[in-house]
């Protein structure tokens, strides 16, 4: 699996989900870097799983 590729639509999906939250008029709860951490943060941790469970399997 293509791990960059992944995080990289992973961290476009996230703000794309925040930006529309936003302009459909509701409020966030939270400061605003908050959401972008948090947005990075959770893209970072299902791209080092996702690479840990792949190296494991591809060893001999």
């Amino acid at each position: 699996m293509d791990v960059p590729a992944l995080v990289t639509g992973l961290i476009l999906l996230g703000f794309a989900a925040v930006s529309a939250w936003l302009i459909t008029g509701h409020q966030l709860v939270g400061p605003a870097s908050m959401w972008f951490a948090s947005v990075l943060m959770i893209a970072g941790i299902v791209g080092l799983v996702v690479s840990l469970t792949s190296s494991r399997k591809s060893r001999p």
